[in-house]
């Protein structure tokens, strides 16, 4: 009973090291997730902002915290190694108040990634896409603590060979851990990172920049589009929208709030929808100064922003479709655009589609423009504008057919983060172009590069031209050896474990007393004199005995 007492205490101590082992990597991940996603960071605050009425960096905060108890747990997991070594350790209740948080810790750690994902399925590809840029630790990682449990199984089979007398069924036993081994290692040259790329480096994806180049100026406006075209940009994404007398204008939010200064001009109409205004009072209000007195992306106080563009930026205005094909026409680049329908009580609800042909007939820079077009529209579209690229804006979560896409006459679709690579290449195969959006982070931008995707959306269009390679870019052969090489030293090691011998018990040697000895010696004498008294039956020895015996007595005489 006692002995199943200790084994029972030696386990429970052990699965509290091990549990400290997986939540520090828990934490580490989740630290590495929130640190990557930078910008979606601002969204989940805002959102949580929204529906708890406090507004606080919660990320921020979430962040310390998981960063705390990661710490903790690897403490807590080096002492707990450290006392395993010399002796069995009674798990105390300061252990299981540890695991309790742990616990909880660990489902708030998934139940967060299920939220997001319900909320914005586009993170599971950021999720997913992560994960292969971290394989670079992972893979290594796996396999070594693969090795070291394979190592100890292998130490005993070995152990076990040399004292068994069928040795063959041990030698089995070896050969199947060690193919288990080869196994592991041949699983990452098999299904390596995305970033060990094979053949060619594919083509740098095109730059489209969402709503210009818009942490450096003003969403929307002309002369973020510009310095979009300055930064290398493809072309820029922007949303189009009709006035109440019929022209096609800038503006991504209904309303005018947050972009323009109409509380300033109009302040009874704040709180009305853009399209309810005319162009001659959309054509009076300012665009730009709200960007220099929100700083929304820091990059006034960071210093990104010269002068001369804060100059630029604070007189830009509202601007029209048609100036903004113009603009694109001199700069040699592409829009596309996003048509938002106005709501029903527009006078412009029913024929609001055509008026967006005939601005683009009118400017005879259809050729320039890529529209998002419903299937719908498609026809309409095919046959009064045929120059126009016709785009399908399409969710990761509900992916159509490729094929009836193509069929249907689309040209691009314009996709989410959420779309995986074999859905990539299954759209590229069939001659569509994958425009995938928003990307501001340039890991994660250099994933989608090597997915192949033919130009993505981003608002940080300024670093993303300065990219001349993908970030941790390996060609695949010398991937195989690197790995090839820590291979060969995990083997190495292997081969040099030797099993530990049995334990055999010594025997105790007593140290000998010399009275002993002596004792042993007076007894031999004894034997030995014993020995040469004459036996009294030999008449020989007992007349010379007489003689002898006379002999001694006659000096007396």
């Amino acid at each position: 009973m006692s002995t199943q007492i200790n084994t029972k205490k030696r386990w429970q101590a052990r699965g509290h090291k091990y549990f400290s082992f997986v939540l520090c990597l828990h934490c580490l991940f989740y630290l590495v997730y929130w640190f990557a996603v930078e910008r979606f960071r601002g969204d989940v605050d805002l959102f949580l902002a929204d529906v708890i009425g406090w507004s606080i960096s919660y990320t921020t905060l979430i962040m310390a915290l998981t960063g705390i108890i990661g710490l903790w747990s690897l403490i807590r997991f080096w002492v707990l190694y450290k006392i395993d070594q010399h002796h069995a350790l009674t798990p105390s209740i300061h252990d299981w108040v540890f695991f309790a948080v742990g616990v909880i810790l660990m489902v708030g750690f998934y139940l967060t990634f299920w939220i997001i994902f319900q909320e914005k399925p586009s993170q599971r590809g950021v999720l997913i896409h992560l994960l292969s840029l971290t394989r670079l630790v992972i893979d290594a990682l796996l396999f070594l603590f693969a090795a070291i449990w394979l190592r100890r199984l292998i130490l005993y089979l070995r152990q076990k060979h040399l004292h068994a007398k069928r040795r063959w069924l041990w030698s089995a036993g070896i050969l199947l851990v060690l193919s288990i081994l080869v196994g592991l290692w041949l699983i990452p040259t098999i299904y390596p990172p995305n970033w060990a790329y094979q053949e060619d480096l594919p083509t740098k994806p095109a730059l489209i920049a969402h709503r210009g180049a818009a942490m450096l100026a003003p969403e929307n406006t002309l002369g973020a589009a510009e310095l979009a075209a300055d930064k290398g940009a493809l072309g820029f994404e922007t949303d189009v929208r009709i006035s109440l007398d019929g022209v096609s204008f800038l503006m991504r939010d209904e309303t005018l709030e947050r972009t323009t200064n109409i509380a300033e001009v109009y302040p009874e109409r704040v709180k009305d929808r853009g399209s309810d205004f005319t162009w001659d009072e959309l054509d009076t209000l300012n665009a730009g100064l709200w960007f220099l007195q929100k700083d929304p992306y820091g990059t006034i106080d960071a210093g990104l922003v010269s002068q001369t563009q804060i100059s630029i930026n604070q007189g830009q205005k509202i601007p029209t479709l048609a100036q903004a094909l113009s603009l694109a026409d001199r700069e040699g680049m592409v829009v596309l655009l996003n048509l938002h329908t106005p709501p029903d009580d527009h006078p412009h609800h029913q024929d609001y589609f055509d008026s967006l042909l005939e601005n683009l007939r009118e400017s005879r820079l259809d050729s320039l423009a890529w529209l998002i077009v419903d299937q719908e529209q498609l026809n309409i579209l095919k046959d009064e504008a045929p120059q126009v690229t016709r785009v399908a804006e399409i969710n990761s979560t509900d992916l159509p057919d490729a094929n009836l896409l193509a069929d249907l006459g689309y040209e691009i679709v314009y996709v989410d983060t959420g779309i995986s690579n074999r859905d990539i290449l299954t759209y590229r195969a069939r001659g569509l172009g994958v425009n995938v959006h928003v990307i501001d982070e340039p890991w994660l931008f250099s994933q989608f590069w090597f997915s192949g995707v033919t130009s993505v959306t981003t608002t940080n269009v300024q670093t993303f031209s300065e990219l001349a390679r993908p970030i941790l870019n390996i060609p695949y052969s010398r991937f195989l050896l690197f790995w090839g090489l820590y291979g060969i030293i995990i083997v190495i090691w292997l081969a040099s474990s030797q099993p530990e011998p049995l334990e055999q018990t010594p025997q105790v040697i007593e140290t000998p007393n010399l009275l002993d000895f002596a004792t042993e010696d007076d007894q031999e004498l004894n034997i030995f004199s014993n020995s040469l008294v004459p036996l009294e039956d030999d008449p020989e020895t007992s007349s010379g005995q007489n003689v002898k015996e006379n002999e001694d007595e006659e000096p007396d005489s």
